[in-house]
Formats: structure tokens, C-alpha cells, sequence
């Protein structure tokens, strides 16, 4: 006869967690821009009357930190000159310093930059962007920025809008599965004992036990409790609560435990960190720990009287520190999901 005991819980997010994330080291973006040159240009003829103008480039961006990067650019813009009635076309590469702030996907930069049209000029430049993740590897970003001309003192500016990709080695959280067993009485040898068990006749309550069994001090036989759990770390973008296709499969090895178990049922708890309203966390909790149980009810046919869910919002961190690294491990989805069934103790 088998004894069920269950318990789970589930934590959340932006993050480690983490049944998956990515150790960035390297981003190749593709972009395309507009630069707008300075007014006064427009009426020299020495710079050809130009106007504006459309560039494609790539960058090369490495991550440094939690807060720096380093990028390095080319592209190649058309621009119109002589009162749009003409083009020209030029090249523009540098480097930048790049400041991400704090559990935000916002960011700062400044930088030096060579610009080749119709003259040639160095020019220093700062701006903002805003970083939008679409997965672990890929992300969009847009960019506004001024150049300074500090050859001929003129001030150009730009809006910017690309795609990059993230490189670096993934890191996945194991499932484990951890057998224990429930402590054995002592075997008490006596004089008579008609089955061999170790037991004494006139104590012995359980007559003919196999041979090959352990018994208690009244010859009965011994049995064990063999506990099995699997252990589960879902992880969410920041402010989502989208389930990445990645971690799916994680999700199946939960519902795989539950099919086999049929008795269990499981309460899936979501966790925040700190950042955000109270009142947003606990919801955005929520909302994570349904996302999970929805796939485990519409994918993968778990009843859902089985399943409840539960959101703590910030309440229970696992790092209480103010800095990126806490906020990633705080937010996460944590599951947990045992059973213990007994099994006949055999002699060695």
C-alpha cells in the first residue's frame, strides 16, 4: 500500500531561478538610423548643401558587467544634398561606452565617432536608448543621439532602431530525484524462533515471515518509506509573464511525476522581487504561477482540481539585496513536488 505526502512551491521571477539563462558575453546588432544634419550645412556649398540622411550599420557590443558595455560600429548612409536634388554617401564608425541602469532596460552611452561624407570630421556624441527583450538571445533597441562636430563645430542628430543577438553559454537547474530511507528497528535475536526471522516464538505476531525480509522486535515485517521528489525553476523575463518555449519541457517532467503519482496534488507559489508596487508584485506573482498551471492543464492534461496557485508577491526573497543579481534570483518560479510510498526492507 502506497502513503502519499506532497508539498511545492513555486517562487518568481526576472531570471537564475533559473531553469535557463544565458551568461551573455557578446551582442551583434543590425540597425538602420536617421541622421539629421545640422541647419547651417544645409546652405554651404562646401558641404554640398546636405540635408539628412538613412544609414544601415552593424555593432559589436561587449558585456563587461551588470552595468557596462563596450560597442563598436559601422554603418553606411545616403544623404541628400544640394536641396534634396541630389545624393551622397558617406561612412560613420567609433566606439561607445555603454551604462545600463539599474532594473531597468534602459540605458545611457557616449562616445567618439569618424564621419566620412562630404568632409571628413571627428565628432563626440551621447544619447539614451531602451532595450526590449524578446527572449534570452534576441532583443530590439532604439536609440536617440547628438554628434558634435569638433573639427567645424556643427551638431547633427540621430534616431536608431536594431536587432541583436546575445552570445554566451547557457546554464540549466537539474531536476533531482532523492530516495531516503526510514530508520530500521534493531533486530532482537531470541533462542526459539520457528521462521528465522530473529524473533522469538512467544513474542513473535507475525508467523512464517520470508526470509528474506527485515522485521520489527514483534517479527513483523519491516518496511521503509522511499520518498521521491522532483524539483522544478521556471524563470520569467522582467514584467512578463510568458513561460519561454525553452523551459516547457521542464514543465512536462513535473506533469510526467503527477501522472505517475495520481494521488498528488500541488499549490504553485509565485514570488517578486522588490522592485514595483506592492500591490503590482503580489499580481504579477499571481500571474506567473497561473501562467504555469495553465500548461500543465491545457498541454499537458493535468486536472486542474489538482492544481492551485497562489501569488506572494515580494514578501519571501531569497536575497534581500537592492542590486540586479538579487532582483534576477528573487524573480523566479520554484516547484517542488514529493511523494513517499512503503517497500518491504530486505535482508543484505
Amino acid at each position: 500500500m502506497k502513503a502519499f505526502k506532497i508539498s511545492l512551491l513555486a517562487a518568481l521571477i526576472s531570471s537564475p531561478l533559473t531553469a535557463e539563462t544565458i551568461d551573455k558575453t557578446w551582442e551583434l546588432g543590425v540597425f538602420g538610423d536617421y541622421i539629421k544634419s545640422s541647419s547651417n550645412k544645409e546652405a554651404i556649398m562646401d558641404w554640398y548643401q546636405i540635408e539628412a540622411g538613412k544609414s544601415i550599420g552593424i555593432d559589436l557590443q561587449k558585456i563587461i558587467n551588470d552595468y557596462w558595455n563596450v560597442r563598436f560600429e559601422i554603418a553606411g548612409t545616403r544623404y541628400d544634398i544640394d536641396n534634396g536634388t541630389d545624393k551622397d554617401y558617406g561612412i560613420r564608425g567609433g566606439v561607445d561606452a555603454i551604462y545600463k541602469l539599474e532594473d531597468s532596460d534602459l540605458y545611457m552611452f557616449a562616445g567618439v565617432k569618424r564621419f566620412s561624407n562630404a568632409k571628413s570630421y571627428n565628432a563626440l556624441n551621447v544619447g539614451a536608448g531602451y532595450s526590449f527583450e524578446v527572449n534570452d538571445r534576441l532583443s530590439f533597441y532604439s536609440e536617440a543621439a547628438i554628434y558634435k562636430d569638433v573639427d567645424y563645430g556643427y551638431i547633427d542628430q540621430s534616431l536608431k532602431l536594431g536587432l541583436k543577438y546575445a552570445f554566451g553559454d547557457v546554464k540549466q537547474a537539474a531536476v533531482s530525484i532523492k530516495p531516503t530511507l526510514a530508520a530500521v528497528s534493531a533486530v532482537v535475536a531470541k533462542v526459539v524462533d520457528s521462521d528465522n526471522d530473529g524473533v522469538s516464538d512467544n513474542i513473535d505476531r507475525c508467523a512464517d515471515t520470508p526470509v528474506t525480509v527485515k522485521v520489527d522486535s514483534m517479527g513483523c515485517t519491516l518496511y521503509s518509506e522511499q520518498a521521491v521528489e522532483i524539483k522544478l525553476n521556471i524563470a520569467f523575463a522582467h514584467n512578463s509573464s510568458i513561460v519561454e518555449p525553452a523551459l516547457v519541457d521542464d514543465i512536462q517532467r513535473l506533469a510526467d511525476f503527477m501522472k505517475e503519482y495520481t494521488n498528488t496534488s500541488v499549490e504553485i507559489e509565485g514570488h517578486t522581487s522588490i522592485t514595483g508596487t506592492t500591490d503590482y508584485n503580489l499580481m504579477m506573482s499571481k500571474k506567473r504561477a497561473e501562467s504555469v498551471k495553465s500548461i500543465l492543464v491545457n498541454k499537458f492534461n493535468i486536472d486542474a482540481s489538482r492544481l492551485t496557485t497562489k501569488g506572494y508577491g515580494q514578501t519571501q526573497l531569497l536575497s534581500t539585496d537592492n542590486n540586479i543579481a538579487a532582483h534576477k534570483l528573487n524573480r523566479r518560479v520554484v516547484a517542488k513536488v514529493a511523494t513517499s510510498v512503503k517497500e518491504v526492507v530486505t535482508k543484505d
